[in-house]
């Protein structure tokens, strides 16, 4: 019975995206527009093998179907998961470049020079949120954030923590974590997570704020979390608790979606849209998620858009008092 209901629920969504983006279609078609025409490159600002190509991968696949043209994965690691900003920056607004666009396109026009705005680009949709916490190995002699805090004010800077940075958002939460609780770690930075979940399984850190990417090696055992930076405890692991139920106020929101550069027409922003919606929404996109360990939080365009305007202005304020405690703007 609940796999007929599943089925029936994909069917479901299938048939309404084929819908939405048939009326798309036929809105673009009305206008003389075949769009697209070709295949559709997607800008990932990360290597592969992490959580967001894991995601955008199934669901480029799904969307290439409902399209009826392949939107094929171009990986761009560095930069602080700007690459994909910066390539929208310079790219016609003609549908054939998209991108990811993590939390960290909204703070680093305040650390370094770029060459993209956030403010002038077109939002086509909001995905969904990065699920952090805190992981160790299973040898590790942590049970608990109690233990492992303890530990670590007994032993200031000698505990390795990795974290995506310098000045993506774990790391950023990490050194407010630091800020707030007195803590001294030997922090390490890392471009991704999929190499920081190998060096921690490898043994050669001690622990590391991880999103999704762990999810798997917590399921086989090789990997725990001690705590978790959500602001609520995840479903797929109810036991563990947040840091803010332990009285730290570290939560990590780090949401993502994607982008076409500014001035794309409404008509190709909707085919764009839809098919990404149903993408989404379909049965291997909520999957996917569900592996990774992350929400679907889907945001229409104007969603997004309302996103990136607050978030471009709080980022301004934190990076401020970033730079305060740093001393300068990290590098």
């Amino acid at each position: 019975m609940r796999n007929h209901t599943r089925e029936r629920r994909r069917l479901l969504v299938a048939a309404s995206g084929a819908v939405l983006l048939a009326a798309a279609h036929f809105a673009a078609q009305a206008q003389g527009d075949s769009y697209p025409a070709r295949p559709i490159r997607l800008v990932v600002p990360y290597g592969a093998g992490g959580p967001t190509d894991a995601h955008l991968r199934v669901v480029a696949q799904q969307a290439s179907q409902l399209l009826g043209q392949p939107v094929v994965i171009e990986n761009k690691p560095g930069a602080n998961g700007t690459f994909g900003a910066v390539e929208l920056a310079r790219a016609q607004p003609d549908g054939y470049t998209l991108a990811v666009l993590p939390a960290s396109v909204y703070r680093e026009p305040y650390l370094n020079r770029v060459s993209f705005d956030p403010l002038r680009l077109s939002y086509v949709i909001g995905m969904t949120d990065y699920t952090f916490g805190l992981a160790v190995r299973r040898e590790a002699p942590w049970k608990s954030w109690k233990e492992f805090a303890e530990d670590a004010g007994r032993r200031p800077g000698q505990i390795s923590v990795g974290a995506a940075g310098p000045v993506q958002t774990p790391s950023i939460v990490l050194s407010e974590l630091v800020q707030s609780t007195g803590l001294q770690f030997n922090r390490v930075p890392y471009k991704g997570d999929s190499e920081q979940a190998s060096d921690l399984l490898g043994g050669h850190i001690d622990a590391g704020v991880l999103s999704g990417v762990a999810s798997q090696h917590v399921q086989s055992g090789r990997l725990r979390y001690l705590a978790m930076f959500t602001s609520s405890r995840v479903p797929q692991f109810p036991q563990v608790p947040t840091l803010r139920e332990l009285g730290v106020d570290a939560v990590i929101e780090s949401p993502y979606g994607i982008a076409a550069p500014a001035g794309l027409a409404p008509a190709r922003l909707r085919i764009i849209h839809d098919a990404f919606k149903a993408a989404l929404e379909s049965a291997p996109g909520r999957k996917i998620l569900e592996q990774l360990n992350q929400p679907l939080n889907y945001r229409s365009p104007q969603e997004f858009e309302q996103y990136a305007k607050s978030a471009y202005a709080r980022e301004k304020t934190r990076m401020e008092q970033f730079k305060a405690v740093a001393g300068g703007t990290p590098q």
